[in-house]
């Protein structure tokens, strides 16, 4: 009885580790993006200057839910004639959002909801500018670019990354030792 315990906790521990590896493999190019995108910001923090924008337009991003409601997954905001834009994430329709993307959403939109965009005391926001990265949210007292949470997504994206490989490596092995033993 205890041994066929054993051999139903052992298959379970299987099937929640083959999809948890599952989860990690289909998230591998997203994984690499977010590693990309998070050193470069790094390497550049200091080459960031922070520019008042006029806005242009904002558009929220909707999309459609499992149920066919509308789902507010944040806003682009358009500057300089529509030719950049910095995007807000809502924090309500992601499921990983970071501290900082957090706080700026919230503070852009206790801005856009407290009084329409487009009135003179009330149609600039504050980003980080580079000439060759996109522009960041930024905060009208906030003295640098924040990338106190980039060192952190930085390392769980690499522990993400070793995850997967050594699945892809352990899973080779397995199918060289079935056709061996053939």
């Amino acid at each position: 009885m205890a041994n066929n315990i054993n051999k139903k906790g052992s298959q379970v521990l299987k099937v929640i580790l083959t999809l948890l590896f599952m989860f990690l493999f289909f998230f591998t190019p997203f994984t690499v993006l977010n590693l990309k995108e998070k050193f470069v910001y790094l390497n550049h923090k200091n080459e960031f200057t922070k520019l008042k924008v006029r806005v242009d337009s904002i558009q929220p991003i909707v999309g459609t839910s499992i149920g066919g409601s509308s789902t507010l997954y944040g806003y682009d905001v358009h500057y300089n004639n529509p030719k950049e834009k910095v995007s807000l994430d809502s924090p309500e329709g992601d499921i990983f959002i970071w501290k900082q993307d957090k706080d700026d959403y919230r503070h852009f939109f206790k801005i856009y909801d407290a009084t329409p965009f487009y009135l003179p005391m009330n149609d600039s926001i504050w980003v980080w500018h580079h000439k060759n990265i996109p522009d960041r949210y930024a905060i009208e007292n906030e003295p640098s670019l924040d990338t106190s949470g980039f060192i952190l997504q930085i390392i769980l994206n690499i522990v993400m990354l070793i995850l997967v490989l050594w699945g892809v490596t352990w899973q080779i092995n397995q199918w060289i030792q079935i056709k061996r033993r053939r």
